[in-house]
This record gives C-alpha cells, sequence and structure tokens, in this order.
C-alpha cells in the first residue's frame, strides 16, 4: 500500500527545481513548497509546516552548507533529509553522514535511485490503518474488469470488512452503472490539493452500495474532467483511503502512464483479468513484460481467465501459460446470462444469483486474492 509523501525542495536553480518538481509528481509525492536557500528551509519548519522529506542541493558551496544542514537535521528528527551535489568524494560523504542526512544523490539524480530512497521513507511511515489494495486490470476493452472488480469488492464486504472500489477508468467506466449507484461527487472533486483532504471530507464524497455496504467512488462524470485526476492527488487519496478501509478494490485500464504505474507499484496485488482469445494474451503479455521492466514483484501478480468456455472455442490454458511464461490463477465460468442480468439490474451477480456457478467461482477468488485457499 502506498504511503502519501510530503516533501520540501531546496534548490536555487529553478530549473532544476522544476525537474525535480515533475518528477516527485509522477511519483505521487505532494511538493509543499520550494525554497532557493536553507533560511528559509527553516523558516517553513519553525511555522509547522514540517514535511516527511526535505531535499537539499548543497552546491555549490557543499561545504559551507553542511554546518547549517546539520543543525535543521538535529532540530526536525521527523524529516528525512536527502542531499545532493556533483561533488562526490569521500570526505564529502563522510561529513553528510555526520550532518545525519538520510539519504545522498550525485547529481544528476538518477531517478531510481531517489525513487528506492523515498520508498524506505515510505516504508517507515506507520499509518493507523493499512488496507489491502487490489488492483484489477482490464486487458482488452469488453474482458469483464468491472464485473469481476465489483463482484470481488461485494464478496469481501460480505465477510463484515470496509471496502471501497475506486473507478480509474476515468473515461469510460463502470462501476457506478454496475453498481447502480448515483453518486454526487467522483475521483476529480478530490484532487485539489488546497483543500484539506480528511475523514469527514471523503465520507461526504463516497456513495454507498447500500445491499452489500461497499463504498464507491466514481469516475469523473464528465470525460474532460479526467485531466484533474493527478498523481499527487491519488497519491493523497490512496494514503487517506487505506487508513479508513480494510480493502481498496481498483478497476482499471490497461495503461502505464504516471497515474497507472504508481497504482501498480502500490498495489499489494495486481490482477490481470484477460479472456482466453488471442488479442487479450498479446495485450497480457505486453503488460507482464512492462511489469518486468518496472521490477515487479511477480508474487504480487495474478492472471484471470473470465468468461472461461469448457467446451473450447478458445485458446488452450496451457498454450496460454507457456506464451505467458506465467501461470493462469483462476478460470471464470462463462455465465453470460446471469452476468448481464446481473449489469442490466445494477447489481453483483455474487447477490443477484448467489446459486449460479459464476457467483461461487467469484466468492472464491475473492477469498484467495485474501490470502485464503479455497
Amino acid at each position: 500500500m502506498f504511503t502519501h509523501l510530503t516533501c520540501v525542495v531546496v534548490d536555487p536553480s529553478p530549473a532544476n527545481v522544476e525537474e525535480m518538481v515533475r518528477y516527485l509528481g509522477g511519483l505521487g509525492v505532494h511538493v509543499q513548497a520550494e525554497v532557493a536557500t536553507l533560511e528559509q528551509l527553516a523558516t517553513l519548519l519553525q511555522r509547522g509546516e514540517v514535511p516527511q522529506v526535505a531535499l537539499v542541493n548543497l552546491d555549490p558551496r557543499p561545504q559551507e552548507i553542511l554546518p547549517a544542514l546539520a543543525s535543521l537535521v538535529r532540530q526536525h528528527p521527523a524529516v528525512a533529509f536527502f542531499v545532493m551535489s556533483q561533488v562526490v568524494d569521500a570526505g564529502l560523504l563522510m561529513d553528510v553522514i555526520h550532518a545525519g542526512a538520510r539519504e545522498f544523490l550525485p547529481l544528476p539524480v538518477q531517478e531510481e535511485k531517489l525513487r528506492q530512497g523515498l520508498e524506505r521513507v515510505a516504508a517507515a511511515v506507520k499509518p493507523a490503518r493499512q488496507a489491502r489494495l487490489i488492483n484489477l486490470v482490464g486487458t482488452i476493452g469488453g474482458c469483464g474488469c468491472t464485473t469481476v472488480a465489483c463482484n470481488v469488492g461485494a464478496s469481501l464486504a460480505s465477510t463484515g470488512r470496509k471496502v471501497v472500489i475506486v473507478d480509474l477508468d476515468l473515461a469510460c467506466g463502470a462501476v457506478a452503472a454496475s453498481l447502480d449507484v448515483r453518486p454526487r461527487y467522483t475521483i476529480a472533486d478530490l484532487m485539489d490539493l488546497n483543500q484539506k483532504l480528511d475523514r469527514l471530507a471523503l465520507n461526504n464524497a463516497l456513495a454507498l452500495h447500500k445491499p452489500t455496504g461497499m463504498a464507491v467512488l466514481a469516475r469523473p462524470d464528465r470525460p474532460e474532467d479526467a485531466i484533474r485526476v493527478t498523481s499527487q492527488g491519488l497519491s493523497r487519496l490512496l494514503s487517506m483511503l487505506g487508513q479508513m478501509f480494510d480493502y481498496i478494490v481498483i478497476d482499471s485500464p490497461m495503461g502505464m502512464d504516471a497515474l497507472h504505474q504508481l497504482v501498480l507499484r502500490a498495489a499489494d496485488l495486481t490482477v490481470l483479468v484477460m479472456q482466453l482469445n488471442v488479442p487479450s494474451a498479446r495485450n497480457t503479455e505486453r503488460i507482464l513484460a512492462a511489469l518486468r521492466r518496472m521490477e515487479m514483484d511477480p508474487n504480487k501478480i495474478r492472471v484471470v481467465v473470465n468468461r472461461h468456455l469448457r467446451k473450447g472455442g478458445e485458446l488452450e490454458v496451457a498454450e496460454v501459460e507457456r506464451a505467458l511464461g506465467v501461470r493462469v490463477n483462476w478460470l471464470l465460468p462463462n455465465d453470460f446470462r446471469n452476468a448481464m442480468a446481473a449489469i442490466n439490474y445494477g447489481e453483483p451477480v455474487v447477490l443477484r444469483s448467489p446459486r449460479a456457478e459464476l457467483s461461487a467461482s467469484l466468492v472464491k477468488l475473492a477469498g484467495a486474492l485474501n490470502g485464503k485457499t479455497h
């Protein structure tokens, strides 16, 4: 689960600051201030505007700045100080260590090292509650990912746990319609970083699916409002939801932009929903390759086949597994009649047709995604 981080960037170069802010934003880090000197940083800290991370460029005179930096580190132990410099020698590194800085990053910054350092800081932050984030990704249009996501969420909610489902298909998402929910607010309304986001604000924004008690956060009403959803805003949102719920279920389209990479890295499980046909298999292969390039933990990836036909007419499971290089973890049987009736009535199929084979398989899938065997 992703922990939202706040940061102050200290750098006299506007060009450097602009580049750093853009990169941090892509990671979902909220840059709450940009200042040129340590004196300005000290003023912010004295006013109580304390970030979790301070990113400080020591150049052009690193040895002159270090004593002031060491003083700030002692005064503000809750802040993780990351220092940067083009000067890389043993003497400076020892001085940085003695000053108490958390990380030293040679300039130009290697983005992967910065990301890893931020992840270490995030891992040390202990929120009051930590939701399990299950990210379901449709590998092709019409594969039934939304149906699977809604029913996994409903099945988890039926156990008495607190569940929220988030529609991250920002242009064409159908979570709210599939659950017959008419939300007053959408995910786009929670992105303004200048507005406080707390439990009260979130409870007002979330719609309720009364039959299950599951909370619903819908996609924007207007397609053009999708651009309002940012990495920083989504990071803050997921962090707050993680403190309020036991499970966050995300219905996500196949994408590798900054938003979806943020969710992929944050997820406890990424579930690729596919069908046994060539276009879906090829897309599944593509996204698995992308996840490998992101160095994603393969133990956090599952492949689920939806609308499986026992009588043939589609690719063989073993053939697909050989092509993908991973095993198919779950087969959901084809039951178009019950699935479509549930969608048109705005009910999860596990509630509308609980005795159907598809419903039983979905309930067991939800248990498996929660670490239970079937």
